[in-house]
């Protein structure tokens, strides 16, 4: 089973909704690298425009990353004002 990493990126139409977002993102961070299969789970925020942000996952496997959003009922809602791109990458080699 190849590890995935899940690329989230994420724009505000506000640095004030961002900062708001940003905060929810890292509180949930120690709990979610806590869940069985989770290697990784960080935000980081552009240094440049700070009205954008990327969540970086990374998963022992398709199979656990599945079973969790399956249990979640898949992805949380896009909150409003802010949109983002998922992006999932299998290791190749």
């Amino acid at each position: 089973m190849a590890e995935v990493r899940v690329v989230v990126q994420f724009t505000a139409d506000s640095v004030a909704r961002a900062d708001e977002s940003v905060s929810r993102l890292a509180e949930r961070s120690q709990s979610v690298q806590n869940e069985p299969g989770c290697l990784q789970f960080e935000v980081f925020r552009s240094v440049r425009q700070t009205e954008r942000w990327a969540l970086i996952e990374l998963w022992e496997s398709q199979e656990v990353l599945d079973e969790r959003n399956r249990a979640r009922g898949g992805p949380p809602p896009t909150q409003e004002g802010v949109s983002r791109t998922i992006e999932y990458y299998a290791r190749e080699g």
